[in-house]
């Protein structure tokens, strides 16, 4: 089947870009491109383009009582990141599932924001490379991927789970790799994936890994998704104040990385 090179960028009506320049696509899949979106003149799609972005950025750059501590600094380099890493995104094969988190419950689309950002802010202030931010942001934003293909009845069920539905909700961390195996993931984010239940002392799922065996930047993550489980609430939970959750996150001896969970603290805790 002969291919070409893509002439230019091609966007839909809503800004989103379907194949970028010096893209490699068949010669059917141009002329259909060309034959439905070549009205759009490069000032509509910037303008497109633009708007896509602003609307990614008003939904994670919004005000949050729990970082009111936090260094504006701090906040806005993560948060600006975190846009990029979003609105870059769109070029990549796992931005359906980014999509796809987007429409499928409102609080589990936040709660995967607020753990890449929370996770940024962590890693920016630990002195991670640019490269490794990167993935931890895409990793960070995926991490409950998997929980795409677990039933909505027992995500957003309002009482405490049975022993049976644990079970199943335990699973999202190997579906969410088995999903995204084919997206070309940074390793990182896959680790991120696969191991953000897991605990230091080896009392974490899916493999009961420990400390040694967890990717480092991982480390960083779970304490950023248990601490938004515990302060953003859930269905069947009430919310906990930040010191508080911090305190009990603490006191889960072996479980956590001290390290991290004091850069967090010193993030969070500003006097």
């Amino acid at each position: 089947m002969k291919r070409i090179v893509c002439p230019k960028d091609y966007y839909n009506e809503q800004g989103l870009l379907l194949s970028a320049k010096g893209t490699k696509i068949t010669l059917s899949q141009f002329l259909r491109l060309q034959r439905k979106y070549d009205f759009l003149s490069e000032t509509e799609a910037n303008e497109r383009t633009l708007a896509s972005y602003e609307k990614i950025k008003q939904k994670i750059c919004r005000k949050d009582e729990r970082y009111k501590r936090a260094d504006d600094q701090l906040l806005d380099q993560a948060s600006a990141l975190l846009v990029n890493i979003v609105f870059e995104s769109k070029r990549k094969p796992w931005y359906m599932y980014l999509t796809a988190l987007g429409n499928h419950i409102n609080w589990l689309y936040t709660h995967s924001i607020d753990v890449a950002l929370l996770s940024l802010m962590m890693a920016i202030e630990s002195g991670v490379s640019q490269r490794s931010l990167w993935d931890l942001g895409v990793g960070g934003i995926l991490h409950d991927v998997g929980k795409l293909l677990i039933p909505k009845k027992i995500i957003q069920k309002r009482t405490e789970l049975s022993d049976i539905e644990k079970d199943i909700l335990r699973q999202h961390c190997e579906l969410g790799v088995e999903c995204t195996t084919d997206c070309a993931f940074p390793i990182l984010s896959q680790d991120i994936i696969a191991q953000h239940h897991e605990r230091l002392d080896g009392s974490g799922y899916p493999n009961q890994l420990q400390e040694g065996q967890i990717n480092e930047y991982v480390k960083i993550v779970m304490i950023a998704d248990a601490f938004d489980t515990i302060t953003a609430g859930r269905p069947y939970r009430k919310t906990v104040e930040v010191e508080e959750a911090l305190a009990y996150l603490e006191d889960q001896e072996g479980a956590f990385s001290r390290m991290y969970l004091e850069t967090l603290k010193n993030i969070l805790v500003r006097p």
